[in-house]
């Protein structure tokens, strides 16, 4: 039942994008069994995206902007993370936070949603006016766009763990500057640690240059497996990696849906790396 249901969702993307094959190039993908220990549960949120390509974020730019630092008003973002042992303490961190202009714009901070215990942690860039509204991460047109995206290969929303780099909508859905994606990057570091997952999705190109330190675009970086360098609650390497998979973000698709093809193939790749 669930097999004919992610063909259906499958086939339904495949006519949206406008291609038309005579059989189906992979079958669905079984659910996948959840991790053996769940880290605690955490609590809802959202993200929004964003076109302009900007420098890759680092804590340092944050620093030199005089962001998170000891010019802003209460601990830095470095600070507040790395004492946040749980989802939830982390996500009370990033609401009293106030190292970072947005969330004085912003309806609602967006945390995240989905399955803690999942494989897959998709990052996106920032949340729009529906995750605003809402207070959870990819949720309205391109939040369903993503799902079917995910169903396409056999994935359920409850094998999907979804946030963002920032936590505040910009106004306007405007693309977060660098110095809002700096400040704000000890906050989504943590929030890896905690998930711990085996595979990063990151939706456009925001999420990608700053979690992985690129400077190309998501043209060039999308399909391509990178390594994730996790982060301890100082903000210092562990030595350990965590496959990564840049993607284009769902509400790009839906300014652009004839680059859904790329993210299908995107998928494919991703279903691959779970057969494996």
């Amino acid at each position: 039942m669930q097999d004919e249901k992610a063909l259906k969702a499958l086939l339904a993307w495949w006519e949206d994008a406008g291609i038309e094959l005579d059989e189906p190039i992979v079958r669905p993908r079984a659910p996948l069994a959840p991790k053996a220990a769940p880290p605690p549960r955490a609590s809802t949120s959202e993200t929004r995206p964003g076109e302009r390509r900007p420098a890759a974020a680092t804590a340092a730019s944050a620093k030199a902007a005089g962001f998170g630092d000891a010019k802003s008003e209460g601990p830095s973002a470095r600070e507040l993370a790395g004492k946040a042992e749980t989802l939830d303490a982390l996500r009370t961190a990033i609401e009293g936070f106030h190292g970072c202009p947005l969330r004085n714009t912003a309806r609602n901070t967006v945390f995240a949603r989905g399955n803690p215990a999942a494989k897959i942690m998709m990052i996106g860039e920032a949340p729009g006016r529906d995750e605003d509204m809402e207070g959870q991460p990819f949720v309205g047109p391109a939040g369903h766009l993503l799902d079917r995206i995910f169903a396409s290969i056999g994935l359920a929303p409850d094998q999907l763990y979804l946030t963002n780099v920032i936590n505040w909508r910009p106004p306007g859905n405007r693309s977060p500057t660098q110095d809002e994606i700096a400040t704000c990057l000890p906050f989504i570091e943590r929030h890896i640690a905690l998930i711990k997952p085996d595979i990063l999705v990151l939706g456009g190109g925001i999420a990608a240059q700053s979690l992985l330190g690129a400077s190309e675009s998501i043209t060039k970086l999308r399909g391509h497996w990178a390594d994730y360098a996790l982060r301890d609650a100082a903000g210092e390497p562990t030595g350990a990696t965590i496959p990564a998979l840049p993607t284009f973000h769902p509400a790009y698709l839906l300014r652009r849906p004839t680059e859904k093809r790329f993210v299908w193939q995107d998928m494919l790749t991703l279903a691959k790396r779970l057969e494996d």
